[in-house]
C-alpha cells in the first residue's frame, strides 16, 4: 500500500466519514473503496460485463429490499422483476459501448431497441389480464393505453 495525503472539504468529509460503507469502517478504508468504485467505472466503459456487474451491485440494495418485502408480505411484482432484470443491461450497454463509426453506433442502437422491446414485451403481458403481477395490479394497465393504440395504429394496413 501507497500511502497518500488528501485534503476534502469539511462537507465531502463529514459525509464520507458518516457514510455507510460495506467493509469499511475507517475513513482510510472508505477512501481505498472509493477509489476502486471509481476504477471499475473507468474500467465498465470498455467491458459490458464489467459494467453489467457494476450496475446490478449499484442496485443491490434495492432488490434485497424488494426481497424482503416479497417474504414478509408474499407478494411478488413481475413488473419490478423485468425492471430490475433489464434496466442495468441498458445502462451497461450503454456505459460500455464505444461507438466510433456509424457501423458501430447502428449496432449499439440495434442491441439498445432489442432490450428495450423485450422490456416493452415484458410489461405488455402484464396486461394481458386486468390484474398484473405488481404491487399495484392497475399500474401496466392504466400506463398501456397509449402504447397499445400505438400499436394497433402500426399494425392495421394502410
Amino acid at each position: 500500500m501507497v500511502p497518500i495525503s488528501a485534503r476534502l472539504p469539511d462537507d465531502l468529509y463529514e459525509w464520507l466519514s458518516t457514510l455507510p460503507m460495506e467493509d469499511a469502517t475507517t475513513l482510510s478504508d472508505k477512501l481505498r473503496v472509493a477509489v476502486l468504485h471509481l476504477k471499475r467505472m473507468h474500467d465498465g466503459d470498455a467491458d459490458y460485463i464489467d459494467a453489467l456487474a457494476m450496475y446490478r451491485d449499484l442496485g443491490r440494495s434495492t432488490r434485497e429490499q424488494i426481497a424482503q418485502l416479497e417474504r414478509k408480505t408474499g407478494q411478488h411484482s413481475e413488473v419490478l422483476a423485468a425492471f430490475m432484470e433489464h434496466l442495468p443491461a441498458l445502462i451497461a450497454m450503454l456505459h460500455a459501448s464505444q461507438p466510433s463509426s456509424p457501423s458501430s453506433a447502428r449496432e449499439l442502437e440495434a442491441v439498445l431497441v432489442k432490450r428495450t422491446m423485450q422490456l416493452a414485451e415484458t410489461l405488455l403481458r402484464q396486461a394481458v389480464t386486468t390484474r398484473a403481477a405488481a404491487y399495484d395490479e392497475k399500474v401496466v394497465i392504466d400506463n398501456s393505453t397509449r402504447v397499445l393504440e400505438l400499436a394497433q395504429l402500426i399494425s392495421s394496413p394502410r
